[in-house]
């Protein structure tokens, strides 16, 4: 509190309601129900296409909402685990995450 002016400052952390969250979730449940013979780019670039979307809209109220980004680690799971069964192999050591971040 400032003492000649008398003010306070506060901070307010935002956060994405639980709605914003489902709609993000269903929406990658829609790719992964879509993708059946679908090539890893497709897949790939709908996927970075809703966490774009995602990320442009809420910007920093992601990083306060601590549900969403355990949601964004699980979805990204699944997207990669589709991608690697359209390639015909599960095993880690032929996608290292860097396969999937360039």
């Amino acid at each position: 509190q400032n003492e000649t002016t008398k003010e306070r400052t506060a901070q307010a952390y935002l956060r994405v309601d639980e709605e914003s969250q489902k709609k993000f979730e269903n929406r990658v449940r829609q790719i992964l129900m879509s993708s059946g013979s679908t090539t890893f780019t497709k897949i790939a670039n709908k996927w970075n296409t809703a966490v774009i979307g995602l990320m442009t809209y809420f910007r920093e109220a992601v990083i306060h909402t601590t549900e969403l980004l355990d949601l964004l680690v699980k979805c990204e799971n699944k997207i990669q685990t589709r991608i690697k069964i359209g390639l015909n192999s599960k095993m880690p050591s032929r996608f290292p995450p860097v396969v999937f971040y360039t």
